[in-house]
């Protein structure tokens, strides 16, 4: 699945990542999220098994659920050790993700989905109280984003049902972007209602494709949405109404979304007509490149044989031998290979 294969794709002439042909420093990697934030007693768990064993299903899934069940951890520990399981598979997210060869973002995001939905079917029985969980994401959304966002989707994952309301909530544009790092937040919630969404939660969401300003941001609220079998018209509505050639990726997952839902047939008379409606010099030439067959997989970044790195707006992303250090305004994590 993963990941630093990426190291083929920084060049110098790319000014948006650092490379650096040396490990990343001692005292650099001490000043990670994982590491001032997480008690090493809780890192040490998660590193008692190899990196692959994380990629067994059934591993993660027999150790997520010991975890949950013991009472030795708090609810917060709970959280910080899912994240650093979700870490060991490159799915930790604070700004950056990882398209396997051959995929969009469209579909690399529901296969997470998938991924997620599989777990939660196999920790039904614990029916756990989440309360506490969703406690945590209220008391540190505005703080560290991080926390907050994977205690929402750990008590996703362990009860759908009881986090409905709080996603009513979580899910409005103005709550996305009045928490720290947005971005990150955005991204969990997204996760989030594609598993649990009722009709006002795709109300939200289909508020967020057409009022977030953001490339990513709208991205994922489409995944979001499109995770469900929702009506494909707030496709059509989304992709004429963007005037920012800046978010040309955001256009082509909302096409992507729209290849899974329809036969091909429709697809692609949908393109055709777009292009014909679109005003846009940059639309049209988008529609007719992806008409053509010119956009490998309808999503301009994939690759047909390399990992390919996602970068969310504003991040800075710097390449060593062992991995990569993410920097999202204040917050610096780092990926190992």
């Amino acid at each position: 699945m993963k990941k630093f294969l990426v190291l083929f794709f920084c060049f110098a002439a790319f000014s948006k990542y650092i490379c650096q042909v040396r490990p990343i420093n001692k005292l650099t990697l001490e000043t990670t999220y994982s590491y001032t934030e997480i008690d090493k007693k809780l890192r040490d768990v998660i590193d008692e098994a190899d990196k692959p064993s994380y990629f067994d299903d059934a591993f993660f899934n027999s150790l997520l659920k010991r975890i949950v069940s013991d009472k030795q951890y708090s609810d917060k520990e709970k959280t910080q050790l899912f994240y650093l399981m979700h870490k060991k598979l490159g799915f930790a997210f604070v700004g950056v993700n990882y398209l396997p060869p051959k995929q969009n973002y469209f579909t690399f995001f529901l296969g997470e989905v998938i991924t997620l939905q599989k777990t939660a079917f196999l920790l039904r029985s614990l029916n756990y109280n989440v309360n506490e969980l969703l406690v945590i994401v209220d008391s540190t959304a505005k703080r560290d984003a991080v926390i907050a966002s994977n205690a929402l989707l750990l008590a996703t994952v362990l009860n759908p049902k009881a986090v409905l309301e709080k996603l009513h909530k979580y899910s409005l544009g103005e709550e996305i972007q009045s928490v720290k790092h947005p971005d990150i937040f955005n991204h969990y919630v997204c996760l989030s209602a594609a598993i649990s969404q009722d009709t006002i939660i795709t109300a939200n969401l289909i508020s967020n494709i057409l009022g977030f300003k953001t490339e990513a941001q709208i991205e994922d609220a489409l995944c979001a949405l499109y995770a469900k079998n929702n009506p494909v018209s707030t496709i059509k509505d989304y992709i004429m109404g963007e005037n920012n050639p800046e978010n040309n990726l955001a256009i082509q997952t909302a096409l992507c979304a729209l290849a899974v839902k329809v036969p091909e047939a429709t697809f692609e008379k949908s393109v055709k007509s777009f292009a014909k409606e679109a005003s846009e010099k940059w639309k049209k030439d988008l529609f007719k490149d992806l008409a053509s067959n010119k956009t490998p997989f309808n999503y301009s970044i994939s690759d047909p044989e390399q990992i390919v790195t996602k970068k969310w707006e504003g991040i800075v992303l710097s390449f060593y031998t062992d991995g990569g250090l993410i920097s999202n305004g204040n917050l610096l994590e780092f990926d190992p290979n």
